[in-house]
């Protein structure tokens, strides 16, 4: 480690600032200073680390860390240039230092220590890497401890689900599953499942459940039709699950007489209810777990359900296209995303439109931030992400878009659970990773 040689470090620096050092490398003439930044300037990522260069140095090791004592740094490299770019760091304050390298890799000149603070953003906004996955990504979720994120695809021979670490951005499972889909994929609340409706295998569709212990397909839970009876269902978009992981609610996209929003034992994995209703792209459980809500894509609908009966109280016309629904945390008001048409905002008290507001985008997935004070939007059609205030949900107010130029499209997101991280899925086969 870089820190075993600070007695020779200390031994080197009594002798004064500009002692010449012999080596099998040449000389080394000290007089190490760091440039910038200094004095403890706030910065925001990615940071420049900028130092003197010094006489016959063969290269530079560079020590960054939370205390200045240096125990556990949190970036520890060797370069030959006398700059270095860190591009991941949280809002912390840092303190720095450089060492010169001589010929043989040894230290024999050191700066004094600095320091700097990284003030980020309030929110993720910076692109800090890319994740290839493959080619269409569609659903992502997040483990609880936010230590894995979990990406389905949708292509006909894409029958992988894959898990990447959040620690090091790579892929550690690519998970076989039966079917492939589009379609909204969710992480139970203590960690052990992953749910979503797999569909496209040309003989059955159903919500497939894979294991995050064992990283393998356990169940595929269906409604059966047919001689001999296959599973046949749900093959919808959403799906809902309880915290208890007792109960998943789950659509069934088709014309009317067809399609439904069923229910289903986790235990039994079988059906135990159902409604009918046409065209349902998302479906909804608020925190409370009193009520069930879903959008009929087609007829333009939102709607309230009682769970536990599964019949429908109340129900409210909205734009052009409904697809997605984000509910509040306080379980007050619904954001409800549009094809066509502007982001709705519902009173789910009232059971009222408050507002409705225009991304300029073709909006789909949309996630809260963990501290609630913002809402970001996928553009479903270009490269925009949209960043909105809604501290006043029945007011929010654009911040910023977020342009990448070099992405395709997007379809959701989410963030780890402080909110230092946002990962996004794109187009293109990628796994978008957003910092402060």
């Amino acid at each position: 480690m870089i820190a075993k040689h600070r007695i020779v470090v200390l031994c080197t620096a009594i002798l004064g600032a500009v002692l010449l050092f012999t080596s099998c490398g040449g000389e080394i003439i000290s007089g190490l200073n760091l440039l910038e930044p200094t004095g403890g300037e706030q910065v925001l990522l990615p940071v420049s680390l900028f130092w003197t260069k010094v006489e016959n140095a063969s290269g530079y090791a560079v020590e960054v860390d939370t205390t200045a004592n240096f125990a556990s740094p949190v970036v520890s490299v060797e370069v030959s240039d006398t700059t270095y770019t860190i591009s991941s760091l949280n809002t912390l304050k840092y303190y720095w230092q450089v060492f010169a390298l001589d010929g043989n890799g040894r230290m024999n000149d050191f700066s004094d220590l600095d320091s700097f603070v990284v003030s980020g953003a309030a929110y993720p906004r910076n692109l800090l890497t890319r994740i290839q996955v493959l080619e269409d990504p569609q659903s992502i979720d997040i483990t609880p401890n936010g230590a894995e994120i979990w990406v389905n695809h949708w292509g006909q021979y894409d029958t992988l689900v894959y898990v990447i670490s959040t620690a090091t951005n790579q892929v550690t499972h690519p998970i076989p599953v039966t079917n492939v889909g589009d379609n909204e994929l969710r992480i139970t609340s203590d960690g052990s499942f992953a749910y979503y409706c797999g569909v496209w295998n040309m003989d059955s569709a159903g919500i497939l459940e894979i294991s995050t212990s064992s990283y393998t397909q356990t169940r595929m839970l269906g409604f059966l039709e047919g001689s001999p009876p296959v599973k046949v269902g749900p093959e919808g978009y959403g799906v809902a699950l309880t915290q208890a992981n007792d109960i998943i609610y789950a659509t069934h996209m088709a014309t009317a007489g067809d399609g439904c929003i069923t229910k289903f034992d986790v235990s039994s994995g079988a059906m135990i209810d159902s409604v009918l209703l046409p065209w349902i792209m998302d479906v909804d459980l608020n925190h409370a777990e009193t009520k069930l809500y879903a959008v009929n894509q087609s007829d333009d609908i939102f709607y309230e359900l009682d769970p536990t009966t599964m019949t429908v109280n109340r129900q409210l016309s909205v734009g052009n296209g409904p697809e997605i629904i984000l509910i509040t945390p306080d379980d007050e008001y619904a954001f409800i995303s549009h094809l066509n048409d502007d982001v709705y905002v519902v009173d789910l008290s009232s059971f009222t439109k408050v507002t409705q507001f225009d991304p300029d985008i073709g909006e789909f997935g949309m996630a809260f931030t963990p501290d609630e004070n913002y809402l970001f939007l996928c553009d479903d059609g270009s490269d925009y992400i949209s960043v909105y205030d809604v501290n006043d949900p029945t007011n929010p107010t654009m911040v910023e878009k977020l342009e990448f130029p070099d992405a395709g499209s997007f379809t959701e997101l989410v963030f780890n659970p402080d909110g230092s991280r946002a990962y996004v899925v794109e187009s293109h086969g990628y796994i978008y990773v957003l910092g402060k």
